[in-house]
Protein backbone atom coordinates (compact mmCIF):
# COMPACT_ATOMS: atom_id res chain seq x y z
CA UNK A 1 0.00 0.00 0.00
CA UNK A 2 2.90 2.36 0.72
CA UNK A 3 4.34 1.89 -2.76
CA UNK A 4 0.92 2.52 -4.30
CA UNK A 5 0.67 5.74 -2.33
CA UNK A 6 4.20 6.72 -3.37
CA UNK A 7 3.58 6.02 -7.07
CA UNK A 8 0.25 7.85 -7.02
CA UNK A 9 1.74 10.92 -5.38
CA UNK A 10 4.85 11.07 -7.50
CA UNK A 11 3.33 10.29 -10.89
CA UNK A 12 0.52 12.79 -10.29
CA UNK A 13 3.21 15.50 -10.40
CA UNK A 14 4.58 14.43 -13.79
CA UNK A 15 3.35 16.66 -16.64
CA UNK A 16 1.53 14.52 -19.18
CA UNK A 17 0.20 12.01 -16.65
CA UNK A 18 -2.93 12.23 -14.57
CA UNK A 19 -3.30 9.73 -11.78
CA UNK A 20 -6.53 9.32 -9.88
CA UNK A 21 -5.87 9.68 -6.18
CA UNK A 22 -7.60 7.57 -3.60
CA UNK A 23 -9.98 9.43 -1.26
CA UNK A 24 -8.86 9.67 2.35
CA UNK A 25 -9.70 6.54 4.29
CA UNK A 26 -9.85 4.34 1.17
CA UNK A 27 -7.43 1.46 0.75
CA UNK A 28 -6.56 0.49 -2.84
CA UNK A 29 -7.24 -3.08 -3.84
CA UNK A 30 -5.58 -3.04 -7.26
CA UNK A 31 -2.34 -4.53 -8.47
CA UNK A 32 -2.02 -2.06 -11.34
CA UNK A 33 -2.03 1.72 -11.30
CA UNK A 34 -3.60 3.43 -14.28
CA UNK A 35 -2.71 6.89 -15.48
CA UNK A 36 -4.38 9.02 -18.12
CA UNK A 37 -1.94 10.37 -20.66
CA UNK A 38 -2.44 14.06 -21.50
CA UNK A 39 -0.63 14.70 -24.81
CA UNK A 40 -1.56 18.39 -24.76
CA UNK A 41 0.71 18.86 -21.75
CA UNK A 42 3.64 17.46 -23.74
CA UNK A 43 3.28 19.33 -27.00
CA UNK A 44 1.01 16.70 -28.57
CA UNK A 45 3.53 13.87 -28.18
CA UNK A 46 1.63 10.69 -29.13
CA UNK A 47 1.15 8.17 -26.33
CA UNK A 48 2.84 5.52 -28.46
CA UNK A 49 6.04 7.60 -28.58
CA UNK A 50 5.80 8.36 -24.85
CA UNK A 51 5.42 4.64 -24.12
CA UNK A 52 8.32 3.67 -26.41
CA UNK A 53 10.55 6.16 -24.59
CA UNK A 54 9.60 4.67 -21.22
CA UNK A 55 10.51 1.20 -22.48
CA UNK A 56 13.81 2.54 -23.84
CA UNK A 57 14.57 3.88 -20.35
CA UNK A 58 14.07 0.37 -18.96
CA UNK A 59 10.65 1.10 -17.49
CA UNK A 60 9.22 -2.00 -19.14
CA UNK A 61 6.40 -2.48 -16.64
CA UNK A 62 4.63 0.56 -18.06
CA UNK A 63 2.03 -1.01 -20.30
CA UNK A 64 -0.80 -0.09 -22.62
CA UNK A 65 -4.15 -1.84 -22.12
CA UNK A 66 -4.77 -4.54 -24.68
CA UNK A 67 -7.53 -7.04 -24.04
CA UNK A 68 -9.23 -4.59 -21.68
CA UNK A 69 -10.34 -2.49 -24.62
CA UNK A 70 -13.87 -1.18 -25.20
CA UNK A 71 -16.22 -4.02 -26.12
CA UNK A 72 -16.97 -2.64 -29.58
CA UNK A 73 -13.32 -3.28 -30.51
CA UNK A 74 -13.49 -7.01 -29.74
CA UNK A 75 -14.09 -9.36 -32.68
CA UNK A 76 -17.14 -10.90 -31.01
CA UNK A 77 -18.95 -7.58 -31.11
CA UNK A 78 -17.74 -6.68 -34.59
CA UNK A 79 -18.75 -10.00 -36.14
CA UNK A 80 -21.30 -11.67 -33.82
CA UNK A 81 -22.84 -13.80 -36.57
CA UNK A 82 -19.71 -15.95 -36.77
CA UNK A 83 -20.30 -17.12 -33.18
CA UNK A 84 -24.09 -16.87 -33.11
CA UNK A 85 -25.32 -17.70 -36.62
CA UNK A 86 -29.04 -17.25 -36.94
CA UNK A 87 -29.43 -15.34 -33.68
CA UNK A 88 -32.08 -12.65 -34.17
CA UNK A 89 -29.66 -9.90 -33.16
CA UNK A 90 -26.55 -11.24 -34.92
CA UNK A 91 -26.94 -8.48 -37.49
CA UNK A 92 -26.04 -5.83 -34.90
CA UNK A 93 -22.38 -4.95 -35.24
CA UNK A 94 -20.47 -2.39 -33.25
CA UNK A 95 -18.03 -0.11 -34.99
CA UNK A 96 -15.19 2.15 -33.98
CA UNK A 97 -16.72 5.37 -32.73
CA UNK A 98 -19.82 3.76 -31.21
CA UNK A 99 -18.43 4.36 -27.70
CA UNK A 100 -16.30 7.51 -28.03
CA UNK A 101 -15.71 8.07 -24.32
CA UNK A 102 -14.56 4.49 -23.68
CA UNK A 103 -12.41 4.59 -26.81
CA UNK A 104 -10.80 7.87 -25.74
CA UNK A 105 -10.05 6.54 -22.26
CA UNK A 106 -8.54 3.36 -23.70
CA UNK A 107 -6.40 5.29 -26.18
CA UNK A 108 -5.00 7.55 -23.44
CA UNK A 109 -4.38 5.02 -20.66
CA UNK A 110 -1.12 3.62 -19.47
CA UNK A 111 -0.73 1.29 -16.53
CA UNK A 112 2.00 0.27 -14.16
CA UNK A 113 2.42 -2.62 -11.75
CA UNK A 114 2.15 -1.72 -8.10
CA UNK A 115 4.81 -3.55 -6.19
CA UNK A 116 4.10 -4.35 -2.58
CA UNK A 117 7.33 -5.34 -0.87
CA UNK A 118 9.35 -2.76 1.03
CA UNK A 119 12.46 -3.56 -1.01
CA UNK A 120 10.53 -2.69 -4.19
CA UNK A 121 10.46 1.02 -3.32
CA UNK A 122 13.78 1.53 -5.09
CA UNK A 123 12.29 0.01 -8.25
CA UNK A 124 9.25 2.27 -7.98
CA UNK A 125 11.59 5.25 -7.65
CA UNK A 126 13.37 4.22 -10.87
CA UNK A 127 10.05 4.17 -12.70
CA UNK A 128 9.13 7.61 -11.42
CA UNK A 129 12.52 8.95 -12.53
CA UNK A 130 12.00 7.45 -16.00
CA UNK A 131 8.56 9.09 -16.33
CA UNK A 132 9.97 12.44 -15.20
CA UNK A 133 12.85 12.17 -17.68
CA UNK A 134 10.53 11.43 -20.60
CA UNK A 135 8.20 14.24 -19.60
CA UNK A 136 11.08 16.70 -19.20
CA UNK A 137 12.55 15.78 -22.60
CA UNK A 138 9.32 15.41 -24.58
CA UNK A 139 10.34 18.04 -27.15
CA UNK A 140 13.31 15.88 -28.17
CA UNK A 141 10.94 12.97 -28.85
CA UNK A 142 8.71 14.86 -31.31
Amino acid sequence: MEIARYLTGQLAQVPGLEVTTMPDGMIPSWYGLTATYRPGELGGLPIERFHQALIAEGATEFDRPGSTCPMNQLPLYQHPASLFPGHPHSHRRYQAGDFPVAEHVHAHTTKLSVWHREQDLELAEQYVRAAIKISDHHKELQ
